[in-house]
């Protein structure tokens, strides 16, 4: 019984919540249109126009390296001053906005 609740526990710990190829890229796309794309621009390059009001350097998404994970929770939690859209998104939601955000990488993952 016991080996079974650590096995349990192990792979629920482990595993991501859910896989970036299982999510929607079409409400990923919708998503990031509607809540990232004024500062991270349509094609994840940056908003320069928004960088130069907000006073920040804006990533370009396009050139990111970092892992799914990564990126989920920053997604969730925000930094500043992008704010966090935890508490607004499903966690089916933030999947595809992670998926979507992935795909305009300049090598598509």
């Amino acid at each position: 019984m016991r080996a079974l609740f650590v096995t349990a526990v192990l792979v629920v710990g482990l595993a991501p919540a859910f896989p970036a190829d299982a999510a929607d890229p079409a409400l990923g796309e919708k998503i990031y249109l509607k809540r990232c794309a004024s500062c991270h621009a349509a094609d994840g390059g940056g908003n320069a126009k928004m960088a130069g009001i907000l006073k920040v350097t804006i990533p370009d998404l396009r050139a990111t390296t970092k892992s799914d994970a990564e990126l989920r929770t920053i997604i969730a939690g925000g930094k500043p001053p992008m704010p966090g859209f935890g508490k607004q998104l499903s966690s089916d939601e933030l999947q595809a906005v992670v998926a979507y955000s992935k795909s305009l990488t300049k090598t598509g993952r």
